[in-house]
């Protein structure tokens, strides 16, 4: 009895060391020390302050990466993960002198492991890695694609549930769209870019102080909006659609910018597009189904305006170009193309499309990259697999730079529309909708 007492004993003592010992937040602090560093001082300071703002009960922990490919020591853990290690991480970051190569990859997949023992203990509530870079590449080169599959496949190995933040100090938008590329294959939120001291700092305290909000769209009652119908031209392929109503109600946080309206092309399709132009629906006969074009001069997809076109999966050559190599349906849908094999739709992929998980089976999101000059042009491919038949569609939007906001009202009310009706979560629906923002802002 008394052996069993003490046990009991210990084991109750046990039980409230890990209670006490366990963290509700651990956060660990990646941050890229490479030789290509802009302002690195800044950088340091911002974390130093961001730490010390940290809650007294929450674990921190520090990690850099940066040195020769290939090499053990190009990261290194300089702090490890413990309850008030502000001032220590602010220190370390100060006394860290950049050079070689930024080794994020490496990196990553270290701080991946930083989580995987039993000790020190996980937070009960959020367990993030914040990248701090002022790279949108790993320095080592490599295929992309690949280093993020390397990723997921690390956490998918150890059974981690981790956030991921990441934060481009001064990346230039040019190197953007692999950063971005990485937050989607790990479905983090999309990757934030300050371009100085203060914006940086404002970013790190929003991603350490569980109590301050991250950045979200504002909660905005929806709204009645009333709409323009478009003119139509053509036969379409499967019956005359209803007309559209006067008005419709927008999915809830989206408004509709200055200087824009809404036009209908049918019932279940709304384009955002400048106000006072002209809006044509054109049905064809051959390959396209359809196309609407919103603008000063109809159905001319160079000029300002917004444009739609929508066909339906009809070959590998077409439709494995965007999404070649994350939609397995399309094979299912391609049976009678003799080029229809899992090879053959991967090696069809561009690349060019950087896809956003959307979390819905069968509903694909990808923004493309182009250079237009000064004027913004935002890109937006989709392929769903939701109604009787696979559609796939590009929504393009070219206006002058001070008329942004409606290209991002244009895809984002697009992306909503076509997960209308889906069991798509408000995290997931929340993360699309930041990279589509996030993408258009970071446009030349």
């Amino acid at each position: 009895m008394a052996v069993l007492a003490v046990a009991v004993i210990a084991a109750a003592a046990t039980v409230v060391y890990v209670v006490r010992s366990t963290p509700q937040y651990r956060i660990a602090f990646l941050v890229d020390t490479s030789d290509a560093q802009r302002d690195f001082g800044a950088l340091a300071d911002s974390v130093g302050a961001a730490v010390r703002n940290a809650g007294d009960g929450d674990a921190l922990s520090l990690r850099r990466f940066g040195g020769d490919c290939g090499d053990s020591g190009n990261t290194e853990e300089l702090v490890g993960s413990g309850r008030g290690n502000g001032q220590r991480i602010g220190e370390a970051a100060h006394t860290l002198t950049p050079g070689g190569k930024a080794t994020l990859n490496s990196g990553l997949l270290a701080a991946i492991d930083d989580f995987s023992g039993r000790y020190p203990f996980r937070g009960s509530k959020r367990n993030r890695i914040v990248v701090v870079t002022t790279q949108g590449t790993d320095g080592c080169g490599g295929d992309p694609a690949a280093l993020n599959k390397r990723v997921r496949d690390r956490m998918d190995a150890l059974g981690l549930q981790l956030e991921f933040r990441f934060v481009g100090y001064r990346v230039p938008a040019a190197d953007q769209e692999v950063l971005t590329r990485l937050a989607s294959a790990v479905k983090a939120a999309a990757p934030q870019f300050p371009q100085d001291a203060a914006e940086l700092n404002a970013v790190l305290e929003k991603l350490v102080v569980p109590t301050l909000p991250e950045a979200k769209p504002v909660e905005v009652p929806s709204q009645e909006v009333s709409v323009t119908a478009c003119s139509r031209t053509g036969t379409p392929l499967e019956g005359t659609p209803a007309p559209p109503p006067p008005s419709v109600r927008l999915p809830s946080r989206l408004t509709v910018p200055a200087g824009a309206q809404v036009y209908a092309a049918d019932p279940k399709t709304y384009l955002m597009a400048p106000a006072g132009k002209t809006c044509t629906l054109v049905f064809y006969d051959s390959a396209v189904y359809r196309q609407v074009h919103v603008g000063d001069t109809p159905l001319d997809f160079e000029g300002f305006g917004v444009g739609l076109m929508e066909d339906v999966v009809t070959s590998v050559a077409l439709d494995c170009s965007d999404f070649g190599k994350t939609a397995p349906e399309l094979l299912k849908y391609l049976d009678g193309d003799p080029d229809a094999t899992e090879s053959t739709c991967k090696a069809q992929d561009t690349g060019k499309t950087v896809n956003l998980p959307t979390g819905v089976p069968g509903l694909y999101v990808g923004t493309i990259r182009e250079s237009v000059g000064t004027d913004v042009k935002g890109y937006l491919r989709l392929l769903n697999f939701r109604g009787d038949r696979p559609v796939t569609s590009r929504l393009i939007c070219l206006l002058p730079k001070e008329q942004a906001d409606i290209c991002t009202a244009s895809l984002v009310y697009y992306f909503l529309q076509q997960a209308a009706g889906t069991n798509i979560s408000t995290a997931d629906r929340d993360r699309v909708t930041a990279a589509i923002e996030a993408y258009v802002k970071s446009l030349p």
